[in-house]
């Protein structure tokens, strides 16, 4: 059977296991039922202060601007979305200032301008658009759909819950946590070198033992963002120029869960298989990342273009929280069958303490750390300033491997960060990095990154 046919038949079917019976939702108070990865708030947060009337518009302020609509328990629609603004500066050694002459120096950047609508139906089935109007490089703005998926809001029986539609595929903890409750301005180095992000295609994903044990499997086209939407094409030039596609899966566990997750352990794993046809246009390997900054669209390592048909990629996955602190870190690994059968490789692992006692929030239906909450609001007539986290991080990436004769370099990078909630959708962040990488051109090079970042989520 082709993967078009698998495709089509898991979307039929889909659709088809609504006519059976709904089993209820069994998140906790306070997770998240949908089955989206990369919202910006939490269902608790949407709902609390709901309307009572039968139908009619949602506008009111609670920790930020709510707009919605709904009718009766027929039909919900809201409006969300997320804007950060990005500043700092760059510091490179003469090294890299040789190397890349537009990497010093200050810069500002809109980071994210996302906005999104759920739509749910019946309370069963829940739909989501989101486009992001800022994704940019320092000379181009490149607007995109990225979220655009219909999913069941309740478990099916036998299956779950199924999403179809564009969406990330199922890899990596730092990955699928929202970038809009990411501890750092940006993810780790191998997580961007890594991980496959959006593409087109159908998930199934369930809980088991009272969600201690989360799964996800989705089969994909390599369709990537919906950018050419915007600029005159259709859902059909994605399908037909789609050059190969993707089997995803991830699995993770909670050994230790007590306090609603202010002490966990969180164990992970997760698996990429990517098939891609050589025909079609873009269809080679890549693997790159800026410095975890976008102030820059320089990127220190590269591999550059891997004809390869065939790649492997597995992540592992492990985070402890203990009250306001808590440790992170992945893994990931790279086996493609170009020539040579090169491989490539990174890690992260980070810290983070909050100095006012809160704790990072866990999603146990999708097994992803969520938004935080300040015990104490920001309102100094009352005495309030809000959460104060810091946090600290050790990232790097190999991409040189001598067997397929590839040097995209080294890099190993030290993140330092401040991060000022506010409220619970509203936050400053500070990060200092300290970059030294060595590639092809670079023996030795060092920067020192200072970047700071506003943002509200709505």
């Amino acid at each position: 059977m082709s993967f078009r046919s698998i495709l089509t038949f898991l979307s039929i079917l889909f659709f088809a296991t609504f006519s059976l019976p709904i089993c209820d939702t069994h998140a906790q108070p306070g997770m998240t039922s949908s089955s989206a990865l990369d919202t910006t708030r939490s269902d608790a947060q949407k709902e609390e202060g709901e309307s009572k009337s039968p139908s009619g518009v949602d506008v009111r302020w609670k920790e930020g601007l709510y707009l919605g609509y709904h009718y009766r328990d027929i039909f919900k629609l809201e409006l969300g979305g997320l804007l950060s603004v990005d500043g700092g500066y760059i510091d490179a050694n003469q090294v890299l200032e040789n190397a890349y002459p537009t990497l010093q120096g200050w810069n500002g950047i809109l980071r994210t301008a996302k906005f999104n609508l759920v739509a749910t139906f019946y309370q069963t089935i829940e739909a989501k658009i989101e486009y992001d109007f800022a994704d940019q490089d320092q000379v181009n703005i490149h607007p995109k759909f990225q979220d655009f998926w219909i999913a069941s809001k309740k478990k099916i029986p036998f299956l779950g819950y199924i999403t179809v539609g564009n969406m990330k595929e199922p890899f990596s903890l730092e990955e699928l946590t929202s970038s809009a409750t990411i501890t750092f301005m940006e993810r780790s180095l191998p997580t961007n070198a890594f991980s496959p992000s959006y593409n087109w295609g159908s998930k199934l994903n369930n809980t088991v033992l009272h969600d201690r044990i989360t799964w996800a499997a989705g089969i994909y086209w390599n369709t990537q963002d919906l950018n050419n939407v915007y600029t005159g094409g259709d859902l059909k030039d994605q399908f037909n120029t789609a050059n190969g596609y993707s089997l995803a899966v991830r699995m993770t566990g909670l050994p230790w869960y007590e306090e609603g997750g202010k002490r966990l352990l969180h164990l992970g794993v997760s698996y990429n298989f990517r098939a891609r046809n050589l025909n079609k246009n873009g269809a080679e390997e890549k693997f790159s990342t800026r410095p975890e900054s976008y102030l820059t669209d320089e990127k220190l390592v590269d591999s550059g273009s891997i004809v390869a048909t065939r790649t492997n990629l597995i992540n592992g996955e492990l985070a402890w929280v203990w009250g306001p602190f808590s440790l992170q870190g992945e893994y990931f690994h790279a086996f493609t069958n170009a020539q040579g059968n090169p491989n490539f490789w990174g890690y992260y692992v980070y810290g983070s303490f909050f100095l006012t006692g809160e704790h990072r929030s866990y999603d146990t239906l999708n097994g992803v750390f969520t938004g935080i909450k300040p015990k104490r609001k920001f309102s100094p007539l009352k005495g309030g300033w809000g959460a104060l986290e810091i946090a600290a991080r050790y990232s790097y990436i190999n991409l040189n491997n001598s067997s397929g004769g590839i040097i995209g370099g080294k890099e190993d990078n030290v993140t330092l960060a401040i991060n000022w909630y506010l409220h619970s959708n509203l936050r400053f962040a500070l990060n200092y990095i300290r970059v030294h990488t060595n590639n092809s051109t670079v023996e030795n090079g060092r920067a020192n990154i200072f970047q700071g970042r506003f943002q509200v989520a709505f």
